[in-house]
Parts: C-alpha cells; structure tokens; sequence
C-alpha cells in the first residue's frame, strides 16, 4: 500500500511524522509502527526525542520513503510505503513542467493521499495568496481522481491535515476562514463523486503534547486495508490452487518451490483474519471520530 504525503515547504510534515513515530514507534504492545531501516529508524528516534525538549525538525530532516510495518503485539500486519513530494517543488511547477507529470504520476500510484495545509498561512492568507499556493496541487489531485474509479465500495482516501493547530484558540475559526472556502468546491467535488473519500484533521504537534496526528494514518488504511486483504487473498489462492494442480511428479521435482509458497501464503491467514478484525475496529472508530466532531468527512 502506497501513501503518499504532500505539502508546501514549512507546512509542517515533518512535525507531524516526528509526532507520529513519538507515539507509535518502537511500540512493544499493541498497535504500532516498525521500520526496517536502521538509520531512518535512529532520525526517528530522534526527531521524536527532541519534541519533548521544544526542538522541531527541519525540513530536510524527513526522507523521502519510509517502508513501515503496521503491527500489532510485535506481529507485522501490514506493509505500507509512505512518500514525502517535496514541498518546494510545488511552488517551482511550471504549466508544463517535469515536477507537475511526476506529482500526478505519484498521485496516480498512490492508495491514499494526505495533503499538508499551513495551519497558521491559513489563518491569514486571502484569496489570492491561496490561488497562487495551491492552484497547482488541486489541479493535479482533480486530473487524478478524474482516472479513479470506486470498485466493490473501495474509494481512494484523502487526508486534508490543517497543522499547528496550536496556534489558534479554536478549530471552529479555521473553518471560517477564506482557506476553508477556497478548498470547499474541491471538498464537494469529492463527496459528490464516487472514487474518493475525504477527511479534514486539525493536527498539532508541540512540547506539550501530540494530538491527531495518528488520525490520518488510520483513515488512510482503514479505506486501504481491505483492497490489501483482498490482494494477498487472491495470491494466497493462487499459490493453493498451484501445488494442488501439480501432479507428483511435478511435486516432487518443479514444484518445491510453490510448496514453500503454499505453506508460506497459508500461514497468512492468521494475520489477515486478524485485519478483517482491526478493519472493523477502525470503521467505529472514525465514526467516533465523526460523531464527537474530532474530524469531518466528506
């Protein structure tokens, strides 16, 4: 599963990975985050350590992927890759530019999307400052969702993060904000669609504490998990169904590897049952989320 994350410079997405890897990375029980790569698992690490003393990261400070793992009680569940765009490329798109084809390449690749708003450009900007800032990325996310197409109730998830959620007292005023009714017509265009789902999170991340930042994640593979499911179902099948058609001989001799396989993809099943299982947990608990007003979905 791909999801890929985009944002202007300084928009604050590499706060928020450094808030979320302080709150579900190295997590012994439970749900939580595991990361392969020593060394962008210490830059983590780090960054997460850090928050707590006041120090933010920089920009420069996030990779550009990360391989996690979602586990659960040191059991790996699912793989999914997280993509940084980088942000000041989105500020240097031409009308025909090389970084505008290979955004909407990404985009078009991805399973979920989370799109980085300055919580506090927000709060000040007007409408031609907004035009001029994001005139490029909802053109790309439009021309690709007009390539989308919702299967079997499978949508594509779109995460609309408003960050430094600190930095103003209420969330209800960025809702009324000329940012909010900028990015309205895009918000309908979404929900009165029928390949994309969409959610609006207010994140903050500070020395004091990290709130919403987990909301995103779980959006993203709550809409995602179940294509995963059925994905690795159908391999499963598939490696069953090849080592009961070899004949003995062929068991014997060319097909000890699609035994392997078999007996590799079976002992799936656990986990994926236990998938189904956290895939109805998240459904309840973005309605949860919905009913208390911690996020809107559209």
């Amino acid at each position: 599963m791909n999801i890929l994350m985009i944002g202007h410079s300084q928009s604050g997405k590499t706060s928020y990975m450094a808030g979320l890897y302080k709150l579900y990375g190295d997590k012994a029980e439970g749900f939580g985050l595991w990361l392969s790569d020593s060394d962008k698992r210490s830059k983590l690490q780090k960054m997460a350590s850090n928050l707590s003393k006041g120090i933010y990261p920089n920009g420069t400070d996030i990779a550009a992927e990360y391989n996690f793992w979602l586990q659960f009680e040191n059991s790996l569940l699912i793989p999914f890759n997280w993509y940084d765009y980088r942000g000041g490329s989105l500020s240097e798109i031409s009308s025909w530019s090389r970084d505008k084809e290979n955004l909407l390449k990404r985009i078009d690749a991805a399973d979920a999307l989370i799109v980085f708003i300055d919580g506090q450009k927000a709060m000040h900007e007007v409408d031609e400052d907004l035009e001029d800032e994001y005139e490029t990325l909802m053109w790309t996310i439009q021309k690709s969702l007009s390539k989308k197409s919702s299967t079997k109730g499978q949508y594509f998830p779109i995460s609309f993060v408003f960050t430094k959620g600190d930095l103003y007292s209420s969330h209800s005023h960025l809702y009324n904000t000329p940012a909010f009714d900028y990015f309205m017509p895009f918000f309908k265009t979404i929900k009165n669609g029928d390949a994309a789902v969409g959610e609006i999170v207010v994140a903050e991340v500070t020395k004091d504490g990290v709130y919403n930042v987990y909301m995103p994640l779980i959006f993203s593979l709550g809409y995602g998990m179940h294509k995963y499911i059925n994905e690795r179902v159908s391999s499963i099948n598939y490696e069953v169904q090849r080592y009961e058609d070899a004949g003995w001989l062929q068991k014997a001799f060319d097909y000890g590897d699609a035994k392997s396989a078999r007996e590799k993809a079976l002992s799936e099943y656990e986990n994926l049952k236990t998938l189904e299982s956290l895939g109805d947990y998240i459904e309840k608990q973005i309605k949860e989320w919905v009913d208390n007003d911690y996020i809107l979905t559209f």
